[in-house]
């Protein structure tokens, strides 16, 4: 235990004596130092920017020496951590000395200090001198966290450290930079930070950097690449009065506001341009031309934060002149064009050669002429052309000995048409003898190149002609009997089109033609005609569409005087819309009617309604309809074929019994008589006229027939003279029914026959009225007083008003009385059979036993029965 405590303390005791002796040597080796090498001074220390430290030192010498090295520490925190060392090299004669150290930490997150000393091989080093420090945001007071770096643009590729400075409550655990987590590194308690390495260029939004997820804390930063040097670059003039630069870059700029790369252009070392490049491929950039000055030295800059780059272009200006014309206009016509470049520039004392090149075609024409110092006209007239074309022209220029301009943008353009005219005229005598000329030209794009239209009136036997100007494409004048030829000619730009002559008939004295009618299909119309052996210079077919309000505007076809047929498509025309098909022989006299045809393209149903006459004709068993209606109307959307009559009757409770439909083939008739009708019954009339595709709408009427008279009389005649006969038949047995008990007839306690019965037999007989019968077995009838008890099995157990009803049988209640069943009865004179009644067959016989003996001396033919 005592040699363990004897050895630490001679360990302790000799590290002592070598401490003692190494801080000798040094003090030794300083007071000697300093006696030969002075120590450097760092007179100034301070930050270009976030990132470059910048110091000053000087040393004062006894001697000259051509170069001396020194060595710089760079430390950082109040702790001088030592974060860079670098050896440099200065010349003597420098009083002054420079360093500029870039930090990967930016100078904001913490403080930077710099010493120096002079380092040689052939001497000792001197002394360090003393920290010159820098400081950071850390040593100011704040309660918010700080992030640097912050809206700064960085190299693209390099190695950046983020910091966060942050209060001393708190405390930092993550960081983020493009929204993904790095290390942390402590720089001092209160700075962490992180190390990007190899940065990606950004879009102009940049890159977010924020600390522990607070991203509503973020900084944005932007990283880019230095300037690259342009190519291709050169410089050229149109007019002799500016010039502009061109050139092309390998890689667009990524930034854009106060980020993004400027240029500049150096004109001759006198003025500079600032250019404004919107990411063209090429880029340009102009000047104006120095009066009297040929050649020129252009230099362009290109500059952004994180360096420059420039490139020089030297020429003669007269050697880089490619003029462009400035208008090109085209007037055309229709087998020929003109074509005229102009140029504005200073081109006095060159030699220029212009050229146009016409497509379809490639055909190329050149001009030549000196230039000038004002606006230049090149005039090229284009020729053999075709009518109504389009064709497209281009041109440029160039000065003698050069390259050619570039091109003009192609121009469209359009030959005019050679414009025929088809004319056709149509003449009425009512209310005035009046000529409505109508023409349309033969070129369906032609309207569009017509100015006006002349019109001329020739006389016969003399040599007047009236002519006038109009602007539509058609006239209405005045007819003069010595009318003789209208003439029609288009005034277009190139002048007058061929003229369309038309003869106006010396009378017109057209007759009534029979028209003709015809259908359409989808197809169209087939129109044929019958040859007219006057029709000499052809046929024109003229038709136009009937039935509407506006007044009809015709259309024409001519066809040669051999063609007795024409064709019109489906698209030209309407279903449902009558047309009227006009058909003239063309002769030297002017045109003649020839045919008169009407038809549809197809027929459709009628829309409009006949009118019924409310007062018809009626009689007990028929009604004699009237109505009116224009089966000729042409608004009709087909030929009417006749019509539809719907008879509907009703019973008393309105229920529908019966309908049935008549049909009128003749369209002119406007009046039809329905017969066998049933007296004093209402009807209900539904009138419709048709054409080939159907029926249209309805008039709907009702009317109620009259009551049979006669009828009436023979329903009152025939119950009053059966009664009579029975009178007379009964006459012979007074006496016999006199000698019975009163009670042997109780059975004929009925009431007389009244009217109402005696209108049911006789409803009955001639079939006028029907009603439901009763459906019933076998009923009965004794002549001898009914018992209480018979009277209950005689009676419906459903329904006691009905009487004579098998219990077996349900039934709706019967409102069949004993006067009408007696009544009905003596009509039939039957005989009255058994009732199948439902009861015991014992108490039917004691029953029946019982009534046999009371009727055993009791004989009659007058006894009746009802079997159904």
């Amino acid at each position: 235990m005592l040699r363990e405590f004897t050895s630490t303390k001679m360990v302790l005791y000799w590290t002592l004596m070598l401490k003692v002796f190494i801080l000798f040597e040094n003090v030794k080796g300083w007071n000697s130092s300093s006696d030969t090498v002075t120590v450097p001074d760092v007179i100034e220390l301070q930050a270009l920017d976030m990132w470059r430290l910048e110091v000053k030192w000087m040393v004062n010498q006894n001697e000259e020496q051509r170069n001396q090295t020194y060595e710089i520490q760079i430390g950082r925190t109040s702790n001088m951590d030592i974060v860079d060392r670098l050896n440099v090299s200065r010349g003597s004669l420098e009083t002054v000395h420079t360093l500029v150290w870039t930090s990967q930490l930016p100078l904001n997150c913490v403080n930077h200090s710099v010493r120096v000393r002079l380092i040689s091989g052939a001497s000792p080093s001197s002394s360090w001198s003393s920290w010159k420090t820098i400081y950071g945001e850390m040593n100011l007071a704040h309660n918010e966290i700080k992030m640097f770096p912050d809206d700064q643009v960085l190299r693209e590729g390099s190695t950046v450290m983020f910091c966060c400075i942050f209060p001393k409550e708190t405390h930092i655990t993550s960081m983020f930079f493009g929204n993904n987590p790095y290390k942390v590194i402590n720089i001092s308690p209160r700075v962490k930070a992180i190390q990007v390495e190899n940065i990606k260029a950004t879009n102009s939004f940049g890159v977010n950097f924020y600390c522990d997820n607070n991203i509503d804390e973020t900084a944005f930063n932007f990283v880019t690449f230095p300037p690259e040097k342009p190519f291709d670059f050169k410089c050229e003039t149109e007019d002799m009065r500016h010039a502009y630069c061109l050139w092309k870059i390998h890689r667009a700029p990524n930034l854009l506001g106060n980020q993004k790369r400027k240029y500049t252009l150096q004109i001759s070392d006198s003025k500079s341009v600032s250019c404004d490049v919107e990411g063209t491929d090429p880029a340009s950039c102009g000047f104006d031309v120095i009066p009297h000055q040929i050649t020129y030295n252009i230099t362009l800059f290109v500059t952004n934060s994180l360096g420059q780059e420039s490139e020089t272009y030297i020429f003669s200006i007269t050697d880089r002149v490619f003029p462009v014309p400035k208008h090109l206009e085209v007037t055309a016509g229709v087998f020929d064009s003109l074509v005229i470049l102009q140029l504005n520039g200073n081109f006095k004392g060159l030699l220029l050669i212009c050229q146009t090149e016409l497509e379809p075609g490639g055909i190329i024409q050149d001009l030549d002429k000196n230039g000038s110092d004002s606006m230049q006209s090149y005039a090229f007239r284009l020729q053999h052309l075709k009518p109504s074309t389009q064709y497209s022209v281009r041109g440029r220029c160039a000065v003698q000995g050069n390259d050619w301009g570039r091109w003009t943008t192609q121009r469209l353009f359009i030959t005019e048409p050679l414009v025929t005219i088809d004319l056709w005229s149509q003449i009425r005598d009512h209310p005035n003898r009046t000529i409505i000329l109508l023409w349309k030209t033969a070129s369906s794009d032609s309207e569009s190149y017509i100015n006006a239209y002349e019109v001329c009136v020739s006389y016969r036997n003399t040599e007047r002609s009236v002519c006038m100007n109009v602007t539509q494409t058609h006239v209405e004048l005045m007819r003069e009997i010595n009318m003789s030829d209208i003439t029609v000619r288009a005034v277009i730009q190139s002048g007058l089109s061929e003229p369309a002559h038309i003869t106006i008939p010396s009378g017109h004295t057209d007759s009534m033609l029979r028209e003709k009618r015809i259908m359409g299909n989808e197809k169209g119309f087939q129109l044929t005609w019958k040859r007219d052996s006057a029709a000499t210079c052809g046929y024109t077919i003229e038709w136009c569409m009937l039935g509407i309000a506006l007044p009809c505007s015709p259309e024409w076809r001519k066809v040669p005087d051999n063609q007795t047929f024409l064709n019109l498509t489906a698209g030209d025309f309407k279903a449902g819309v009558q047309y009227a098909f006009e058909i003239y022989g063309c002769s030297a006299d002017g045109p003649r009617r020839h045919e008169k045809q009407i038809g549809y393209l197809k027929e459709q149903k009628p829309t409009q309604r006949p009118t019924l006459d409310s007062s018809p004709n009626i009689t007990w068993s028929s009604v004699e309809l009237k109505w009116s209606f224009n089966e000729k109307d042409p608004s009709h959307a087909g030929f009417i074929t006749g019509y539809v009559i719907t008879i509907q009757d009703y019973s008393e409770a309105g229920s529908d019994l019966s309908s049935f439909r008549v049909s009128v083939d003749d369209p002119h008739s406007k009046s039809w008589t329905v017969s066998g009708l049933e007296e004093d019954q209402l009807y209900t009339f539904q009138l419709a006229a048709c054409t080939s595709a159907g029926c249209g709408p309805e008039t709907t009427a009702t009317f109620r027939t009259r009551q049979n008279y006669y009828l009436l009389l023979v329903k009152v005649l025939v119950p009053l003279l059966v009664s009579i006969g029975c009178c007379v038949c009964l006459w012979s047995y007074r006496n016999l029914i006199r000698g019975f008990p009163k009670e042997t007839f109780s059975f004929l306690h009925i009431k007389a026959l009244d009217l109402d019965e005696d209108l049911y037999e006789a409803s009955e007989k001639i079939r006028t009225l029907m009603i439901e019968d009763c459906e019933w077995c076998d009923v009965e009838i004794l002549d001898v007083q009914p018992i209480p008890a018979e009277k209950a099995w005689l009676t419906s157990v459903e329904d006691p008003n009905c009487s004579f009803i098998s219990p077996k049988v349900t039934l709706p209640s019967c409102h069949l009385t004993t006067d009408v069943w007696l009544a009905t009865n003596l009509t039939n004179f039957t005989y009255v059979s058994s009732v199948q009644q439902d009861v015991p067959s014992e108490e039917l016989k004691t029953e029946a036993t019982t009534q046999g003996s009371e009727i055993a001396d009791f004989s009659s033919d007058y006894v009746t029965s009802v079997a159904t």
